[in-house]
């Protein structure tokens, strides 16, 4: 009789994933599926997802990593502990780590604002939270959990980023911000968020009118007309 010469950890993690792979358990995870609405994506909620997850395995423990990051404000250096890490330039993300029968795994996560896009600038606490547990659940899936859901969400959210139009109504948006830089300088707050980063939308004046615009410029280049 051949012997199982795996340590007895993986031997675990091996049975768990046969469990969540299985056909009870894949059919039980369908009924929590939801849809995205207009994107056409479907997903399940973090807490039917890790509720499941712990059900399988109630000696599992999660972390959320956390980064020391160095400020200097007004010429003092301090130091913080932020949940995410990253640049403006390139957007942010979180990471987290799941252990389970003693075998940790770890997934990292874009922090996404309401489209498919990436956050460039300062995230917001709901944005930072959203991202951390859609890590958490993709972390999960690492183990087999939910794994078939991912894989068809990730096609589709591909699908969804090249097709996001860029809902600029202006033409040549670039050269009309410039000009409404350079000559009247002050904004106007809208009481509205940039549907691209989440970022407050200010008015701007050109030779065209008035018109919306990301407070985020040059990093997102969102315009809209005003009616």
């Amino acid at each position: 009789m051949k012997t199982n010469d795996k340590p007895l950890a993986y031997q675990c993690v091996d049975e768990l994933y046969q469990h969540f792979q299985s056909k009870k358990f894949r059919e039980d995870i369908a009924k929590c599926v939801k849809s995205k609405g207009s994107k056409g994506m479907d997903y399940v909620p973090w807490s039917n997802i890790m509720d499941r997850f712990f059900q399988a395995c109630p000696e599992a423990t999660y972390e959320f990593a956390e980064y020391n990051v160095k400020l200097n404000d007004n010429g003092i250096q301090c130091e913080v502990t932020l949940p995410y890490t990253g640049t403006s330039k390139v957007g942010y993300f979180v990471k987290t780590s799941i252990t389970c029968f003693n075998v940790t795994r770890s997934m990292t996560s874009p922090v996404y604002g309401k489209t498919f896009h990436t956050v460039t600038l300062a995230p917001q606490a709901n944005q930072i939270h959203n991202a951390q547990m859609r890590c958490l659940c993709k972390n999960a899936a690492m183990f087999g959990c939910g794994l078939e859901l991912w894989t068809r969400e990730e096609e589709s959210q591909l699908k969804a980023e090249a097709e996001t139009p860029e809902e600029i109504s202006i033409k040549n948006p670039d050269a009309v911000v410039k000009t409404a830089n350079e000559i009247f300088g002050g904004e106007e707050v809208a009481k509205e968020s940039c549907p691209k980063c989440d970022s407050e939308l200010v008015v701007k004046s050109s030779a065209h009118g008035k018109f919306l615009a990301c407070s985020g410029y040059p990093n997102c280049r969102f315009t809209k007309s005003i009616q």
